[in-house]
């Protein structure tokens, strides 16, 4: 039978609570490698079709194939997950892994032509399909390994991680391999990380029970029914689904805002679209800010109230962006470079932006593991991850092309409303529960 680890001491639920217990910690280290090989393989696959083809309609039906198994498998996933055990599904899926990517290498070098390219557009649809599984089996995994009131912190952490294994993988692993190496060289190393994943995982114990022999082997005849409870709690968890849209709606927002950056540093600070990604490391600096001060103080507060001031956060730095957008676009005769205090603002708005999409979407994250019981967790993660992908991209290429017709200060402008509203309603949900 499961069982909830038992809670840590409160001096323990800092950071260093979280990193004392060995199986979170080891988790937590082999998604370094796991989680940059991921950002990573995307990366490289697109230099070698780029190279291949010279076209970008193939690279792009490249991307396609890679999001397109989040849509067919999604919900599915969400059923191998509950029935069969986590640690397994994550060592299964990084093991294939290694095999997978190093297929790359087999076929680029004794294959060219349609035959190489078909092989390509396979693989990175095969690479897809088990991230469909490894990523919602490790959000379900997290809540077997630490108390509850290290829930919160240990969200955090997580959190922070996938944004660095972000710089890790796109801007390090993936670029200096393939430079130094070539192609063939970066999915090697890509293998070799998905290898240290597995060996990390390996010894990773997780406390949770054998299946029952029954629910494995009758999944067909009962598939409808299991997509349903999913599905059906969700629906009838009010404070759950709303966490679920809180969550996909900083997805859809990260989204537009990667989006819109490009057009922000040539029209507003008049830089070259990649020298802008330095003015904005402070957005990393207010996610490492958010994830310290929540490892020590955000178990004090309702997690409802954590994703409200998020938002409230969020939204004055749009407002600001929107302001300092406005600006820079209606300043005539503006300098080339823009004024040190021009930066000084967007240095200052994009701290604001990494604490309140960081203090908004951990607690939302947590709130969906605390409220949904173990039997079903999977699938309810599962149904999160492909909401999160379905609602998040239309409305991401909807607001980008909008951009172009009303400008981007209306934009923000319409952003910040949006994210006040969600405020709002994360404080009325709070004043709901205490009242209930």
């Amino acid at each position: 039978m499961n069982t909830r680890p038992e809670q840590a001491p409160s001096e323990q639920n800092g950071i260093s609570g979280v990193f004392q217990n060995r199986n979170f910690r080891l988790l937590w280290s082999s998604q370094i490698f796991g989680q940059s090989a991921q950002n990573a393989i995307l990366f490289v696959q697109t230099v070698m079709v780029e190279g291949l083809t010279r076209s970008s309609g193939l690279v792009g039906i490249m991307v396609v194939m890679y999001y397109l198994p989040a849509i067919l498998f999604g919900l599915l996933s969400g059923i191998v997950i509950d029935r069969y055990r986590k640690k397994s599904i994550l060592l299964f899926c990084s093991i294939s892994r290694v095999f997978v990517v190093a297929s790359f290498i087999f076929f680029h070098r004794y294959t060219a032509g349609a035959g190489l390219l078909t092989a390509v557009y396979a693989l990175s649809f095969v690479l897809s399909t088990i991230g469909q599984l490894s990523d919602p089996a490790e959000a379900a995994t997290v809540p077997l390994l630490v108390p509850a009131n290290l829930l919160l912190t240990a969200n955090s952490v997580f959190h922070l991680l996938f944004n660095v294994s972000q710089v890790i993988g796109i801007l390090f692993l993936a670029p200096v391999s393939v430079k130094l190496a070539g192609v063939d060289g970066g999915f090697a190393v890509i293998s070799l990380a998905y290898l240290i994943t597995s060996v990390l995982i390996w010894f990773v114990s997780v406390d949770e029970s054998q299946p029952e022999r029954q629910s494995t082997e009758n999944i067909l005849p009962q598939l409808w029914e299991e997509l349903k409870a999913g599905w059906g709690f969700i629906a009838g968890s009010r404070s759950v689904f709303i966490a679920i849209c809180q969550h996909a709606l900083v997805t859809m927002l990260t989204m537009i805002l990667a989006t819109l950056a490009p057009g922000f540093a040539t029209r507003v600070l008049h830089m070259q679209p990649a020298d802008a990604v330095y003015i904005f490391f402070s957005a990393g600096v207010g996610m490492l800010g958010v994830t310290l001060w929540t490892s020590q103080a955000g178990h004090r507060f309702r997690r409802e109230s954590l994703v409200g001031v998020g938002f409230l956060i969020t939204m004055v730095s749009f407002l600001g962006f929107a302001f300092i957008t406005w600006s820079g676009e209606n300043a005539s005769g503006m300098a080339a470079a823009p004024p040190a205090l021009v930066i000084m603002q967007v240095v200052f708005m994009a701290l604001l932006l990494g604490i309140g999409m960081t203090l908004a979407v951990v607690p939302a994250q947590t709130i969906v593991q605390e409220r949904t019981p173990h039997a079903i967790r999977g699938r309810v993660i599962a149904a999160q991850f492909i909401f999160i992908n379905l609602v998040g991209l239309v409305p991401m290429l909807v607001i980008s092309g909008l951009a172009d017709l009303v400008g981007i200060p209306k934009v923000m402008l319409g952003l910040a409303v949006l994210t006040l509203a969600s405020s709002l309603l994360s404080f009325r949900l709070r004043r709901t529960l205490q009242g209930a």
